[in-house]
């Protein structure tokens, strides 16, 4: 016990009860000081910009020998005009504490896919993040397509050194000397500052890297002419990218982004840990904000993807104005601005990824709207259709809508949809090319929605099949078991306990006959997606099936095996049971 406990223990002794309560309190207030006095000593001991340093970091430099730490976040797609369909907010229900705000932060479909592919990037970029990345071919359908966010929220000393760069970079005489900040206050999120600053930030530092650091910038298109639109600029990231990468991203399976916060993985347990080990937030129940306190940014654990502080300490604008939540969609009336992932003064109940708040941008004064608990993280972006792309993008939406997508029973030179873009360009009358172009982009339409529905159904296909496969496997392995245990009673003579394991026998072959035959007919059903489909849902399923720590690995085997037989099944329209059940079985 240290002296100044014992001190007050002594005390206890000496004053009425009602004064016990003033002891506790003060108690209490100790240990909130040393809890800070321990993450300031441990803030001072961390690098300024990275204090919590990762292998696959990636970063752009700041004035005055500073940096700024990127992660990246990817999408497998097909290009860029592919995307991912994801789910933000929370369904909640009738108990949640946020059920009655449903129409603010409720469950909500919403689409993702990033803006650069790996040849887009600077080459040490390429080279840190490329081992960690979906081993795919040259004949891949699939790529990532990235985007990159700040590991950490924006610092005070970051916003200091690049908005000091403002007036020279104007032409308003040099930029001031660097002086060193050596006050751990620089090191906390810079807050108490409006969204039009915020974004004054990135317009700054944009400019000051592409007049200095121009080529430590990503590129959409390198090694084209990069005035084409397509050299990447600091940004604030938008709802949909914040929240996919807050989740947790490509690094968490779509189980875990349904989830209400990032999965917390704790060594040698099952069980999420405590969210206060990830997040700064008031524990004082009911969130009343009592000791808490902003704290320099990477104090806590990262979230999957390698992110600090995306729940609590500072709350985070976002880039675009607020909307609500309407049927499950983002509803068509336009607010304030958008602020993520609650702060230090929340309490525990109401920190979610999905969290969002809506603030003005301007102050019943006029004044613009700066909150001591907002700040901002950053992004990376380009032009979604630079130059550099069209005929990349044109292509893709050229193979948008077919019926010749669907399935292979259609011709591609026969498509209905294209026959029907032939008779609009030769038709003369332009009464009915506009009727003809409006049914024909509402078939399209249609044919994208099935298109997508069919692509999560082959998905399904693949991963039921591979365990299908893995129940062939075990069931064998028990057949296997019990053919020991009936030689072993034959040779014991003891024909009782043979027969009844005969009976086991027969019984275990009839559910492995069975288990056979339905994987056969997911070989049937898979040939009715085109090859290219089962191409690009097995890419994505292999991803998906990495994420599982226990089957995974054997889950993908089974995958690949199957999408084989699918493909011998399309050329051959048949299957021989006996074949397929030993390479089912082979090691």
């Amino acid at each position: 016990m240290s002296n100044w406990l014992r001190v007050l223990v002594r005390l206890s002794a000496l004053v009425p009860l009602r004064a016990l309560v003033w002891l506790r309190a003060l108690v209490w207030l100790k240990a909130l000081v040393m809890l800070a006095l321990a993450g300031t000593a441990q803030a001072q001991d961390a690098p300024a910009d990275n204090p919590k340093p990762l292998p696959d970091d990636l970063s752009l430099p700041l004035p005055c020998e500073g940096e700024l730490v990127f992660r990246y976040v990817y999408v497998l797609a097909k290009g860029s005009l592919d995307d991912r369909e994801v789910n933000l907010g929370y369904p909640f229900s009738d108990e949640d504490p946020g059920y009655r705000q449903s129409f603010i932060s409720g469950y909500r479909r919403d689409y993702i896919n990033g803006q650069f592919v790996l040849d887009d990037l600077p080459a040490d970029w390429q080279a840190r993040i490329a081992p960690a990345l979906p081993k795919s071919g040259a004949d891949s359908l699939l790529k990532p397509m990235f985007y990159f966010v700040g590991k950490y929220e924006v610092t005070e000393r970051q916003y200091a050194l690049v908005m000091a760069q403002e007036a020279a970079l104007a032409g308003q005489g040099e930029a001031p000397a660097c002086a060193p900040m050596s006050d751990m206050a620089a090191r906390l999120p810079k807050v108490k500052l409006s969204r039009l600053e915020a974004e004054r930030f990135a317009a700054v530092y944009s400019a000051w890297l592409l007049k200095y650091h121009r080529d430590r910038l990503p590129v959409s298109g390198r090694g084209k002419a990069v005035e084409d639109g397509g050299m990447g600029f600091v940004r604030l990231p938008t709802e949909v990218e914040w929240e996919f990468a807050a989740r947790g991203g490509q690094a968490v399976s779509r189980q875990a982004l349904e989830a209400r916060l990032f999965p917390r993985k704790v060594q040698g347990s099952d069980s999420d840990g405590p969210l206060g080990d990830w997040a700064v937030f008031s524990q004082v129940a009911g969130g009343t904000g009592q000791g808490a306190r902003l704290l320099p940014v990477g104090l806590k654990k990262p979230n999957p993807l390698g992110l600090f502080d995306v729940i609590g300490n500072a709350a985070e604008m976002v880039q675009e104005s607020f909307q609500l939540v309407h049927a499950g969609r983002r509803q068509g009336s336009y607010g304030g601005f958008v602020v993520k992932g609650g702060n230090y003064l929340e309490g525990e109940l109401t920190l979610f990824t999905g969290m969002r708040r809506e603030y003005p941008l301007f102050a019943a004064d006029g004044s613009e709207q700066r909150n001591a608990t907002t700040g901002f993280r950053v992004a990376l972006g380009a032009l979604s259709a630079p130059r550099s792309r069209y005929e990349e993008l044109f292509e893709q939406w050229q193979k948008e809508g077919r019926l010749a997508g669907l399935t292979d029973e259609i011709n591609a030179a026969e498509d209905p949809t294209q026959l029907l873009d032939s008779l609009i360009a030769s038709s003369t009358d332009p009464n009915l090319q506009a009727r003809l172009a409006r049914v024909n982009e509402e078939l399209k339409r249609n044919v994208s929605l099935i298109a997508r529905q069919r692509e999560e159904a082959a998905g399904n296909l693949i991963q039921s099949a591979a365990l299908v496969a893995e129940t062939v496997n075990n069931y064998n392995i028990r057949l296997t078991n019990l053919k020991k245990d009936r030689d072993q009673a034959r040779a014991a003579q003891d024909e009782a306990t043979a027969k009844l394991y005969e009976t086991g026998i027969a019984n275990g072959r009839s559910a492995l006959d069975g288990a056979l035959a339905i994987y056969i007919d997911n070989l049937a059903t898979g040939t009715r997606y085109t090859d290219e489909v089962i191409q690009t849902q097995f890419q994505r399923t292999r991803e998906e099936l990495n994420h599982k720590p226990v089957l995974g690995k054997s889950l993908v085997a089974r995958a690949t095996v199957f999408v084989r037989h699918v493909g011998q099944f399309r050329q051959q329209r048949r299957a021989d049971p006996e074949t397929i059940l030993k390479e089912l079985l082979a090691p």
